[in-house]
């Protein structure tokens, strides 16, 4: 499993939760060309970032993590 702790996805509060809604519907492609539509960026300028709705080993959704091309 991927850990995705070092990079959580931070904007503007409405569209991020206006992602974490859409993070159930769209896949993580989308989800990720929606976020920049809302102004929402990667931590760095190399391509391949995705994000991706993070769960602890309980189940339980930690947020929207951005994972690096490094990462896949």
């Amino acid at each position: 499993m991927i850990q995705a702790d070092e990079h959580p996805v931070q904007g503007d509060e409405a569209a991020v939760a206006d992602l974490h809604e859409r993070a159930h519907s769209l896949d993580t492609a989308a989800l990720t060309a929606h976020a920049l539509t809302l102004g929402i960026r990667p931590p760095d300028a190399r391509s391949g970032w995705l994000i991706v709705l993070e769960y602890d080993e309980d189940g339980a959704e930690r947020g929207l993590f951005w994972i690096g091309p490094d990462d896949q």
